[in-house]
């Protein structure tokens, strides 16, 4: 009798540790998925901060239309300016490029951040500053820059 006890009472802590792991595990999703959705969030923060500027402020918005034209002709101060910026830009897409790697960025969303990129590199002052700077970023940042160039150059 007393062994049937202790038996019953084995059973029922096995199946107490099955109702726990069930229970960490449904946990560990709802985790998982909690925080893939602040990581997207704190992505699209940081792509509206990067254009912010330009639409809030017209006199950036100016200067950005005439870096991209011809950054050549920037005064000192306004190619240090650039250059933040554009190192801010690639860094956001470097961002981006990693977080759909390591997969909290969905590939819909990376897809579309892609096209922008590519849509960026058809100005040829944004192609040019990456081309010049690339040893600043990641391997894989720069093998998408020239994934993208290679697109743009059959489209011509």
């Amino acid at each position: 009798m007393l062994q049937d006890l202790g038996n019953l009472g084995e059973f029922v802590g096995a199946i107490g540790v099955v109702i726990s792991l069930i229970y960490l595990g449904r946990q560990l999703v709802q985790n998982t998925k909690s925080v893939q959705a602040a990581s997207f969030n704190s992505m699209v923060e940081n792509s509206i901060r990067l254009l912010e500027h330009a639409f809030r402020d017209s006199e950036f918005a100016d200067f950005l239309a005439r870096a991209e034209r011809d950054p050549g002709a920037l005064s000192a101060s306004e190619r240090v300016r650039w250059d933040a910026y554009m190192t801010a830009v690639y860094r956001h897409f470097g961002n981006l490029q990693y977080a759909h790697r390591v997969g909290t960025l969905d590939h819909q969303m990376w897809t579309a951040y892609k096209a922008t990129l590519k849509d960026h590199l058809r100005t040829p002052s944004w192609a040019d500053w990456f081309l010049e700077n690339r040893h600043l970023f990641s391997a894989a940042l720069g093998a998408q820059v020239d994934e993208a160039l290679s697109e743009l150059g059959a489209e011509r």
